[in-house]
């Protein structure tokens, strides 16, 4: 999750304008235009935004041009966006564009680049698939170009013991309002997979041997330097990858939580010191 500036988002209505100048468009051109208004006015928030109804019905053909136009400039540019992570699960990779509010559902929007999202391919064809809200207002997905709140931290990886064999959960961070707290939950709820789960795992499992590095010789790895080096991998997470990525949110639940740090510090008492090469 990044804050992000929507990319292009000022030529939507030229590009839109251009496209309606070719047959069999002319004739809804104007509903199409109130549509990108509603959407910029609402900033893409899909309780606001309701599926536009042409007549006669051209949903196929609308969903259809974004294939047509997905090797154009106008949509390699939003792909190959360089970011520090994805924008909408946090993973460290990019390369694809993920429709905001899908297009299977509003295929009105699926040209218009302020629906258009840089994103990794989980996230592009995973698990948030045509979801795109839940039961209640708040229950909705972060837009990157539109919700200020992304560009702060919003969560953290809570780790469940035993620790031999921890398991992870993501979660909003405690000091988040009610109604902020409802809405990271469903947008983690609905873009982590398995990849987060392999990341966490990863983490967890090598995180030992770096503090062993660190501390350098064989002597016990004490609970506070423990905490320093956990602080010192959470600065370099948000600084490469960015506040929302996973490997901040798993430093940052892991700063949070005392016990599983004095785990990490007693497993790395009895590894052997990595020799540095000479």
């Amino acid at each position: 999750m990044i804050k992000i500036d929507a990319p292009l988002a000022a030529n939507d209505d030229a590009h839109l304008k251009k496209l309606c100048d070719r047959q069999p468009w002319p004739p809804h051109y104007a509903l199409w235009q109130a549509a990108y208004a509603g959407y910029r006015s609402h900033n893409g928030n899909p309780w606001y935004i309701a599926p536009t109804a042409f007549v006669p019905d051209v949903s196929d053909q609308q969903t259809a041009l974004y294939e047509s136009q997905s090797s154009s400039q106008r949509i390699v540019m939003i792909r190959r966006m360089q970011l520090k992570s994805c924008p909408m699960c946090g993973s460290s990779v990019t390369g694809t564009v993920d429709h905001y509010l899908p297009k299977e559902e509003f295929p009105e929007f699926s040209l218009m680049a302020a629906n258009l999202v840089p994103a990794c391919s989980h996230c592009n064809s995973g698990k948030k698939g045509r979801t795109f809200r839940g039961a209640t207002p708040n229950e909705r997905f972060i837009h990157p170009y539109f919700d200020t709140l992304a560009g702060e931290p919003l969560w953290l990886t809570r780790i469940i013991p035993p620790y031999e064999a921890a398991q992870f959960e993501a979660a909003p961070l405690p000091g988040l309002s009610a109604n902020h707290s409802e809405l990271v939950t469903f947008h983690l709820r609905h873009v982590l997979g398995t990849q987060f789960d392999r990341n966490a795992d990863n983490l967890w499992a090598t995180y030992p041997q770096y503090l062993r590095d660190e501390v350098g010789g064989t002597a016990p790895v004490s609970p506070g330097r423990a905490r320093k080096e956990v602080a010192r991998s959470l600065r370099t997470s948000i600084l490469t990858s960015g506040e929302n990525s996973w490997n901040a949110s798993f430093f940052r639940g892991l700063s949070e939580d005392g016990e599983a740090r004095k785990y990490l510090a007693r497993v790395a008492r009895t590894l052997t010191a990595t020799p540095l090469p000479l």
